[in-house]
């Protein structure tokens, strides 16, 4: 009866904070978090070949097959540390140079739930459901006086003469919710299990300080551009994932999770191509776990994004000969069927982790994930709002047992700043480099059935 009642109140907990708090800011491999779950983060984010927790189908959903039923809730601190830096405007006419000097971000301090639940069938059968979130195109850049560099070639003003693009405080901020209902079971004698879930999509997205681009012709629907508050989407997609024991103490696992295909952001139907189109990315990826000794495991994991999967993200971004078609010749280039986006390529990412046993229940944790950075020199004007540039993660974290039902589990993410430099695509003599850095603290609590 007490299992029962902890259970229900458990999921309840669950679906009402998960609904509650979907922001998130965690761009580490381009607009993905690192890893999902916990455990997983504190070993670089590897998952697809180890599963530890409810939060594996974040990861392989094969990773929950025949696991006790759990409940683990964790909470995260999360400091992205986002700037750009402008070099001198050519101060031609026609031109359209940034204010010199560096810039930060805002927005720095973000708190990230996650939750998760398993429910075990048998020893070879569970069901489960995930609540995860995702995003990271997220900046606000002040709105500072800039009447010298918001005047046009006859001495008019732009904008309100404020703020990076004439604007006012600009910036982006894209929310993500995953939630991932699981069925996974082990077969041929529990040496082989396979996942599937399908996935429910939730997303917000805002804009502002941008509206000066749709006041110079550039998009297609420029009362539905920038500065239109919070729009927001649902979607849906699907995953399978497969592990398998293929020697003593050594798994493989693979996953692939479709592209998941959202609703459009109607009140930014002038900015993403499409009029607004912008689903999440498929991503497919394999791994394997060895246990070296009973005390050290060893871990590794391939991980692909296939950002070239939406428009709205892999378009290359807007030049100057197309701000010069749109001023003179009304061509607009945001929100048409093939609108310019952010540039953003494919990335490849690698993690590799290590666990060990301890005594007096003590597992540590040690990883580091390496991502390719998605966005080239000649993708930084647009990339400012979104500055997706990281690439080295360095992980570490804990987990102690408390008898046989309480778990309390510690990771920490250090990304060191990385930068890209490259052209204004307005002023091509003005240089300009986006940068990013980042920090995360997780805590987490697990309740064994």
């Amino acid at each position: 009866m007490e299992a029962r009642f902890i259970r229900r109140s458990a999921m309840t907990m669950a679906v009402g904070l998960a609904l509650g708090a979907a922001g998130t800011a965690q761009a580490t491999n381009g607009y993905f978090a690192h890893g999902y779950g916990i455990k997983a983060k504190g070993m670089g984010g590897v998952g697809m070949a180890i599963s530890q927790d409810s939060y594996a189908p974040g990861i392989n959903p094969a990773g929950i097959a025949g696991m006790e039923t759990r409940f683990d809730g964790a909470l995260t601190y999360f400091r992205p540390e986002r700037s750009y830096e402008a070099g001198m405007p050519s101060g031609q006419m026609g031109t359209f140079g940034l204010a010199p000097g560096e810039v930060d971000s805002d927005s720095k301090n973000f708190f990230i739930p996650s939750l998760g639940f398993v429910q075990q069938i048998d020893e070879d059968r569970s069901w489960g459901i995930a609540f995860l979130g995702n995003g990271g195109m997220n900046t606000d850049y002040p709105g500072f006086e800039n009447a010298m560099y918001c005047t046009d070639g006859g001495g008019n003003p732009i904008g309100s003469q404020t703020g990076p693009f004439c604007d006012g405080s600009a910036g982006v901020d894209l929310e993500q919710l995953a939630i991932i209902p699981t069925y996974a079971q082990r077969f041929a004698d529990g040496q082989v299990s396979v996942g599937f879930s399908p996935i429910i999509s939730y997303q917000r997205f805002e804009a502002k300080g941008i509206q000066t681009f749709a006041d110079f012709g550039a998009s297609d629907d420029p009362e539905n551009f920038s500065g239109n508050g919070t729009d927001d989407s649902w979607g849906y997609g699907a995953q399978i994932g497969i592990q398998a024991q293929v020697a003593e103490g050594v798994r493989l696992g693979a996953n692939y999770r479709s592209k998941i295909r959202n609703s459009d952001f109607d009140d930014y139907a002038g900015l993403f191509a499409e009029s607004g189109s912008f689903d999440i990315p498929s991503t497919w990826g394999m791994g394997v776990a060895w246990e070296v000794t009973p005390t050290v495991t060893l871990v590794a994991d391939y991980q692909r994004i296939n950002y070239s999967d939406v428009d709205a993200i892999s378009n290359s971004g807007p030049t100057q000969e197309d701000l010069g078609a749109a001023m003179q010749q009304g061509v607009p280039f945001f929100g048409t069927s093939d609108g310019r986006g952010f540039g953003w390529d494919d990335i490849n990412v690698y993690k590799i982790g290590a666990q060990f046993e301890l005594p007096n229940d003590w597992q540590v944790r040690v990883g580091y994930n390496r991502g390719d950075n998605p966005i080239d020199s000649d993708e930084v004007t647009m990339n400012i709002l979104a500055p997706g540039v990281m690439k080295h993660h360095y992980t570490a974290g804990f987990t102690k047992s408390f008898g046989d039902q309480h778990e309390l589990s510690f990771a920490a993410m250090y990304a060191p700043s990385n930068s890209v430099s490259g052209s204004n695509a307005f002023d091509p003599d003005q240089d300009i480099e986006i940068e990013m850095k980042q920090y995360e603290l997780e805590l987490g609590y697990s309740y064994r059935f």
